[in-house]
């Protein structure tokens, strides 16, 4: 076998691997959501028939337990900590956080525009139609962004998923390729949506996952990329809220 033929299936290895850590990942988030809410049946505690508990306990069960103790599990089991590059954010670090944050947030209102003028409705997330009837929930969202889903899917899809396909693809092939895998898990939470309007809000998640992939190999510091991921997120949940309420 030459060398090249041993490269190509090597990274062909690293890319069906780090797909179904991707998808995985997601699915342990679910089953331990089931568990919880099996768990905090036996107390009288219903969680899925509930959208506030469902998505409380969901958070905590996909970006808590699954993301962020399934990539600490991961990366102790296989020694693979050299994967990771996190380190306290210097002035340099916060200062891209805020341009991040800023240029971010322009560009999803640079999609609005554009698919305004083109007659494109992006498809509703379930969340946000389920804060919209409990507008409270939206507000418990906005501290969860921060603590749990910006660090727990920057750890998980950009620290360990991209870090391992950086290996063989290199920090490009590896952004790109994450980005696709981390879109894939929003397809369903985006309800009653046409096809157009789920291929719509899909550009926009990837292009924001490429955006957060690119700012990690750029600052080299995982905790850019989780700040700006995590005030992104609390904004739009922000922004829905004064919407449900009727502050916007």
């Amino acid at each position: 076998m030459s060398e090249r033929t041993a490269d190509d299936l090597a990274a062909k290895d690293t890319l069906l691997a780090a797909t179904l850590l991707a998808i995985g990942g997601y699915a342990l988030g679910n089953i331990v959501l089931v568990f919880f809410d099996v768990l905090l049946g036996v107390g009288g505690i219903e969680v899925l028939n509930n959208p506030l508990r469902a998505q409380i306990v969901g958070t905590v069960a996909i970006q808590g337990v699954a993301f962020i103790g399934g990539s600490l599990y991961f990366l102790a089991v296989t020694d693979r900590w050299e994967l990771l590059r996190v380190h306290l954010p210097s002035a340099r670090d916060l200062a891209l956080v805020v341009l991040g944050y800023g240029l971010l947030t322009g560009s999803f209102y640079a999609f609005s525009v554009v698919y305004e003028a083109l007659g494109i409705s992006a498809a509703e997330s379930g969340v946000v139609a389920a804060g919209m009837e409990n507008p409270m929930l939206l507000l418990l969202l906005v501290p969860l962004s921060l603590v749990l889903v910006g660090p727990g899917e920057e750890l998980f899809y950009r620290g360990v998923v991209q870090g391992w396909l950086r290996e063989s693809f290199g920090p490009v092939g590896a952004v790109l390729t994450a980005s696709v895998l981390f879109a894939s898990i929003h397809v369903p939470g985006l309800v009653g949506a046409s096809a157009t309007s789920v291929v719509a809000t899909l550009a926009i998640i990837t292009f924001l996952a490429v955006y957060l992939g690119a700012l990690y190999e750029y600052t080299g510091n995982l905790v850019v990329p989780a700040l700006v991921h995590g005030l992104y997120n609390a904004t739009q949940f922000l922004l829905a809220y004064g919407q449900a309420t009727g502050g916007l």
